[in-house]
């Protein structure tokens, strides 16, 4: 499971779903929107199997929005971006016949999650780990940075399949950066007997990385 989600990304960078929709991967796309407070329903989409669920990022009627909750395979709890994930949810219009459309970049996510694992020694395909995913206990940390490494991944495809673009070089090369300099002061507690406490510190400042 990674430690980002799609509204970790819109957190840091608001545009990211409007600039590149084109390098998501679309789980939902109906019409039938009906949003009253922040509560959306539509009788056309699978929330379930679409995987749609908390932490996801959905656009109704072209304006994202966070996912609070998955209610039923039809109904979601959602609120315009809030500045802390405890802030209660902040409605964004009622209406109906509207357009939802849910895209993720959750495989980008995939690949960074990986790398950072293996950047701390935890490669996750490791037949025979010493230690596991689940003994990084600075979780808020290690979303953080896989938020700025994933924009970065964004980015940077984008601008691979579009041709030379500055907007999206730029913004692929600044991420870049952001996440180099995150790393380079971050320090993750881990907890390597597995009783809830960190045992272990470690300094990504110390760990020299390069990209393949």
């Amino acid at each position: 499971m990674n430690f980002s989600t799609d509204r970790d990304l819109l957190a840091i960078e608001p545009a990211v779903f409007e600039d590149v929709p084109f390098a998501a991967q679309r789980r939902v796309s109906v019409a039938d929107g009906s949003v009253i407070g922040t509560t959306l329903t539509s009788a056309a989409a699978d929330f379930v199997s679409a995987q749609v669920d908390v932490g996801a990022v959905v656009l109704v009627g072209g304006v994202p929005h966070e996912v609070l909750a998955r209610t039923d395979v039809n109904t979601l709890a959602i609120s315009l971006p809030r500045t802390h994930t405890t802030d209660p949810g902040i409605p964004g219009g009622d209406g109906v016949g509207l357009n939802v459309v849910v895209q993720t970049f959750s495989p980008q996510a995939g690949l960074v999650h990986d790398g950072l694992l293996r950047l701390i020694g935890l490669a996750p395909d490791d037949p025979d780990p010493g230690l596991t995913q689940s003994a990084v206990l600075s979780l808020s940390l290690m979303a953080r940075l896989e938020a700025l490494g994933t924009l970065e991944v964004v980015y940077s495809g984008a601008a691979s399949l579009v041709g030379d673009n500055d907007t999206l070089l730029m913004k692929a090369g600044e991420y870049r950066r952001r996440f180099r300099q995150a790393c380079a002061g971050a320090t993750l507690s881990l907890d390597t007997d597995g009783d809830g406490l960190a045992d272990r510190r470690l300094s990504l400042g110390t760990i020299h990385f390069t990209r393949a």
